[in-house]
């Protein structure tokens, strides 16, 4: 699972531009790992979104039944 600690690690380097050192050292296939990774986590981001709307969208429907009844 991931950690909050290990986000806020990823964010700070994302923030300080090591990722962008890191990522202009690299050779091409590296390159492609840390762009995969970005886009994974773009990935993530999407499914939390989904997941996070669907829930609090149903405890809306839920309440407002339960005042209807």
């Amino acid at each position: 699972m991931l950690t909050l600690k290990k986000l806020r690690e990823f964010k700070e380097y994302l923030e300080s531009g090591a990722f962008i050192e890191d990522f202009d050292m690299r050779p091409p296939d590296g390159q492609a790992e840390m762009l995969d990774m970005i886009d994974i986590l773009f990935e993530i981001c999407e499914k939390a979104d989904e997941v996070m709307t669907e829930h609090f969208y149903r405890r809306l429907r839920e309440k407002s039944e339960g005042e209807g009844s």
